[in-house]
């Protein structure tokens, strides 16, 4: 069997996705369609012990490398995907996204030639796009718009904006390139539904919760749930040493004994919103309460190294070194670009300041269950509460806990609650798989209702 594996962001490569290439690569011939990646990640695939059947790696650059025009931009994924499919034959193509542009020739061409389309979830939000769409478009209103004209006109034009952004992906753009245009129920412009809607055959998703989440987005969107399919994230799963192998180890190594704070400072986006009116929180107003949490966590951990990891979109990066390094000696911002899993491990406490919405805590709830994680909401900001109720992880929505939690991890005291370090299951849910390899095999000897490629 032959399988074509695309890479897709290069985070989400490195923290989840290439825990199922080594997984395949054991079994499988396998052609990778990547992105630039970390060093450590591109010297990791060179080695014929971890990935022996890893038969070539092609450049893909749909999220990095050299910028492009639109048109010759999509004139380059029309191209690049339709040669792939035809010069490899592949049984198998396996994606993280059905709705970004690569994708869609890709799938588009592979199901055109019998492939088995598998789309697999690589990143985790508690937050589904109903609400993330309202924080985007009430800060385009808010920043792109004039303000002496209503809120609802303001949102009203955004969405008009979305809407000619959305027939321009995925009607215009195929168009230009001589295809039929990409129907479906998900839009990338538009926020809504979710990843694995349109040409994919399955969709998988790493446990019951995230299942529950995407099935109510399914049924909301009228596309069928039985294409859904729970795969572990790979740090559940025997692929666990690899990472621990090529990346942990190392990083274990580079504490020299002192106490360490890893801060995560979320994908920002220039404007928060209050959640009980929805005013806008402005960008000075949301680095000075960044501030104050980062003032109490020097105070009460004094003498720990503070670690501030800014998420890899992160542009002014001068500004919040500013910010933040002038609060004390001990308060170091890193390089955005750094992967986050280092300082995951390196950390005795991990915590995601407000808004804490993204995949970073997540992905520390399975590197390190055992130690204290913080999802912090201490505004009231609008999607910030995407980790209360979930296990493992310390929800707080007040400074005075905030600072009892601080002292209690100082002191050794903290004490995680109804939450199991054990990553590993004695029992399967139904529809869950324990390897990528089981997955596959079921879903090739499993009868597929033949859809026409458009």
């Amino acid at each position: 069997m032959k399988i074509l594996f695309y890479t897709h962001t290069p985070r989400a490569f490195r923290t989840t996705l290439i825990g199922y290439l080594y997984e395949l690569c054991q079994i499988h011939e396998v052609v990778l369609l990547a992105e630039k990646l970390d060093q450590e990640t591109e010297t990791a695939l060179k080695r014929k012990d971890l990935f022996p059947r890893l038969s070539k790696i092609i450049t893909v650059e749909q999220f990095t490398g050299r910028k492009r025009g639109l048109l010759a931009k999509n004139k380059y994924f029309f191209t690049l995907a339709k040669e792939v499919v035809l010069s490899h034959m592949p049984d198998v193509v396996i994606l993280a996204s059905d709705f970004h542009p690569f994708e869609l020739y890709l799938a588009r061409f592979a199901k055109k030639n019998g492939a088995l389309v598998i789309t697999t979830q690589a990143f985790f939000s508690m937050v589904d796009w109903s609400e993330t769409s309202r924080i985007a478009d009430l800060s385009n209103a808010h920043l792109k718009l004039s303000a002496m004209m209503p809120l609802k006109i303001r949102l009203f034009l955004i969405k008009c904006r979305e809407y000619f952004g959305h027939f321009l992906y995925y009607w215009f753009l195929p168009a230009s390139n001589l295809q039929k245009p990409f129907l479906g129920e998900s839009s990338l412009n538009l926020h809504r539904g979710w990843v694995g809607m349109r040409d994919s055959d399955c969709q998988t998703v790493f446990s019951k919760i995230d299942y529950d989440i995407y099935s109510r987005i399914y049924l909301k969107c009228g596309v069928p749930v039985e294409k859904m399919f729970i795969l572990p994230h790979p740090l559940q799963l025997e692929a666990r040493e690899f990472f621990e192998k090529i990346y942990f180890s190392k990083f274990k190594k580079e504490k020299n004994g002192r106490k360490i704070a890893s801060v995560m400072l979320s994908s920002q986006k220039a404007l928060g919103f209050h959640k009980d009116n929805l005013l806008p929180i402005p960008p000075l107003e949301r680095e000075k309460k960044w501030s104050q949490a980062i003032k109490l966590m020097s105070q009460i951990l004094e003498g720990w190294q503070i670690y501030i990891k800014p998420h890899p979109s992160t542009k002014n990066i001068d500004h919040l070194k500013e910010v933040f390094e002038q609060i004390s000696s001990d308060i170091k911002v890193t390089d955005p670009k750094e992967p986050v899993d280092k300082y995951i491990e390196m950390a005795d406490v991990v915590v995601e300041l407000p808004p804490s919405l993204g995949t970073s805590l997540f992905t520390a709830l399975l590197q390190c269950p055992e130690k204290p994680i913080i999802s912090l909401d201490l505004y009231n900001e609008l999607a910030g509460d995407g980790y209360k109720n979930f296990p493992g992880v310390e929800y707080i929505d007040a400074e005075n806990k905030f600072a009892t939690v601080l002292k209690e991890i100082k002191e050794d005291k903290y004490r995680k609650n109804n939450f199991s370090s054990n990553n590993s299951k004695s029992e399967l849910w139904p529809l869950e798989f324990e390897n990528i390899e089981k997955l596959i095999d079921y879903l090739t000897k499993k009868p597929r209702k033949l859809k026409s490629p458009d």
